[in-house]
């Protein structure tokens, strides 16, 4: 007969429930049963089935049951109570010796602990898997998830009960890593537990052009898994006398740092070559003051609005150019367009210069094409203080921009929680930076429109620079407006000298409808006017037709531009101030008032220049004397004199004697 005492049930420390009401006689029978119906007793397992004794929960049990259960069966913490998987796990000798033999790159073997941990991890793996092909546990109806909490809550209890710890293993605790664990060790065996970078008795035949074959074959863009690369190489092997590889001493091989700095970038890209091994400088910034540093970027807003003229009625293609000022993060400056060209560039600065009043001592800048044009570079060369003063673009020294962070944190903290945000872009790993593309599209005729999102920026500066500083319990303008122990004053008129752009790609023609120049992607119409308003028939006369150095300011284009020329010893020097051109309303009844007129006095100029233009000729008719009829006479004359005459065209006497007097 068995002997009744504690044991383990699906991992619940149970008691055969025959004990309370035939062994000890604490209850009836008929008082048992209706316990277990009230839940006063847990009955962790009916008695049906031949050999099933029913159970119920120790843990469970009142009070003075559990007294009963210690003065009869003894502390349960002191009796050995058998685990559900505890007689399955038996010695593996090839696991002990695997381990044994182990030895890490540098020759090192594992530390007994280690050792031990890991072939007793084999062994209860191996016992799991001969519980699951046992018929007595196999054919129990239960589903499989319900399998591993069984099994896992055995292994988590393998040592409870114990007065001294039996069992020293590492196995994950959560049934669902436990499952993967097992999953993973049946398909890779002992080497399963050899982790990357530990080595590998195999990898030692990996050297050579062994080596050379597998690094080559992995550094592919198709990025072939290890699987894949063992295929080829196995078809390589026997021509070349190669030896025989497992798939984990591949794994270790390729994971050592010398040879994953080699593979990571032509196989998965320069931006996880730099995550892994890029090597970055400290800064100290325990010295910087406002304005000692600005750092210039552009990126895309993250900003949908709605667009009639898009087939999905919506579109996010504006671009921001922001200067920051390091320092305290906030933003001093900025551009918003529909590209990025060195025009915002130039726009971002100007409002930056304007802001601070003085000059940076470091401005740095990425490798966007339009930071690296002449007129960009003498500008930020210009702008930065005389004394000290740098400017670079950020990668060409290895500098990491700190714009880059700044409008990764922009975006996360105020733009992204705009409802038309569509997130930080599909690089992000997080899924709450995506955009909700399906909720977008429901509301996009509830979007707002171009104008409205480009006053949603306006409003994002005003609170990333209220907001508090990333690393300070202030906000960012509290920390602009700190003391500068140094700084070189950049004044109004400054501004106003380095704030032209001049256009060298080529001199530009005046012609008779004015001068047409092209900036940032946008036709633009120029005609000069007189002082009194009036087009300049002075300038017309003299200047249609001549080629013109064009200098403006990108903020100013609906105000004036300045055409330049230059002397025989290359001095630029200003001749006239252009404005944009006039536009009228060809329909007189919807004409603005005054309009008409100013568009009569516009329309007169045709007729005047060529009046004008006219009475010049006239008059040097008159001077020279040679006019189209003289030509015609003195040709008549030519004819009847069998062209004996002097062909050639001159002043007659009286002509000559007036024009010297004139002269």
């Amino acid at each position: 007969m068995q002997t009744k005492t504690y044991q383990y049930h699906k991992n619940e420390l149970c008691i055969p429930a025959s004990l309370l009401y035939e062994d000890w006689e604490l209850m009836s029978y008929r008082k048992y049963l209706y316990q277990c119906e009230t839940r006063k007793l847990v009955r962790v397992r009916e008695g049906k089935g031949k050999g099933n004794e029913a159970l119920v929960s120790y843990h469970a049990l009142p009070e003075e049951y559990k007294m009963a259960c210690k003065e009869n069966l003894g502390d349960y913490n002191e009796v050995v109570v058998v685990n559900l998987l505890e007689p399955y796990i038996v010695p593996d000798t090839k696991a002990i010796d695997f381990f044994a033999m182990h030895r890490y790159p540098d020759g090192r073997e594992l530390d007994d602990k280690a050792k031990i941990e890991r072939a007793t991890n084999c062994c209860i793996l191996n016992a799991i898997k001969t519980l699951l092909k046992d018929p007595k546990y196999s054919s129990r109806s239960i589903k499989m998830s319900k399998a591993w909490v069984e099994i896992s809550k055995a292994v988590n209890s393998l040592n409870e009960g114990k007065k001294e710890k039996r069992w020293s293993y590492n196995l994950p605790k959560h049934p669902s890593r436990l499952q993967a664990r097992y999953n993973k060790y049946q398909k890779e065996g002992y080497a399963s537990f050899i982790h990357a970078g530990e080595g590998n008795a195999n990898t030692i035949k990996i050297k050579g052009d062994v080596a050379d074959y597998i690094m080559a074959v992995y550094c592919l863009p198709n990025r072939y898994s290890i699987p894949e690369l063992l295929n080829f190489y196995r078809g390589e092997m026997d021509a070349k006398g190669w030896p025989s590889l497992s798939e984990a001493a591949v794994k270790l091989f390729l994971n050592k740092p010398e040879n994953k700095r080699i593979w990571i970038e032509p196989r998965l890209g320069k931006d996880a070559y730099d995550k892994e091994f890029k090597h970055t400088i400290s800064r100290n910034r325990t010295r910087w003051f406002p304005n000692v540093y600005w750092s210039l970027d552009g990126t895309k807003l993250d900003l949908t609005f709605f667009d009639p003229d898009s087939s999905t009625k919506m579109s996010a293609h504006f671009r921001i150019d922001v200067v920051f000022d390091v320092y305290s993060e906030t933003i001093i400056g900025w551009s918003l367009s529909e590209t990025e060209s060195h025009v915002d560039h130039f726009k971002a600065i100007k409002m930056a210069v304007q802001t601070a009043g003085c000059r940076p001592y470091l401005l740095t800048y990425d490798q966007q094409s339009g930071h690296k044009t002449a007129k960009m570079q003498e500008l930020y060369s210009k702008i930065v203080a005389d004394s000290g003063g740098t400017h670079y673009p950020h990668r060409a020294y290895g500098h990491g921009n700190p714009a880059d962070k700044l409008h990764g944190m922009l975006q996360q903290e105020v733009t992204t929680r705009l409802y038309n945000s569509d997130g930080q872009g599909i690089k992000t790993k997080r899924a709450d930076s995506h955009a909700n593309m399906d909720y977008l599209e429901s509301i996009k005729e509830s979007l707002p429109t171009k104008d409205k999102a480009l006053r949603q920026w306006e409003a994002i500066v005003r609170t990333w620079n209220e907001g508090k500083h990333s690393t300070k319990l202030v906000s960012r303008n509290t920390l602009y407006a700190d003391p500068m122990p140094m700084s070189e004053e950049l004044n109004y008129e400054d501004i106003l000298k380095y704030m032209w752009i001049e256009e060298r790609k080529r001199p530009i023609t005046y012609r008779a409808h004015g001068l047409e120049i092209t900036i940032d992607k946008k036709d633009y119409l120029f005609e000069v006017y007189d002082d009194e308003g009036n087009i300049d028939l002075e300038f017309r006369r003299k200047y249609v037709g001549a080629k013109f150095i064009v200098r403006y300011d990108p903020d100013g284009l609906d105000s004036y531009i300045q055409l330049l020329q230059t002397n025989q010893q290359g001095e630029k020097f200003l001749v006239a101030y252009a404005q944009p051109k006039r536009e009228f309303d060809p329909v007189p009844v919807t004409m603005a008032e005054g309009e008409k007129a100013l568009w009569q006095k516009d329309f007169e100029v045709r007729d005047k220049e060529h009046e004008r233009d006219q009475k010049a000729y006239e008059s040097l008719k008159k001077r020279t004397g040679i006019t189209p009829e003289r030509i015609a006479a003195d040709q008549e004359l030519n004819i009847k004199m069998h062209g004996r005459l002097n062909k050639s065209i001159s002043i007659d006497t009286d002509r000559k004697k007036t024009l010297l007097t004139e002269i």
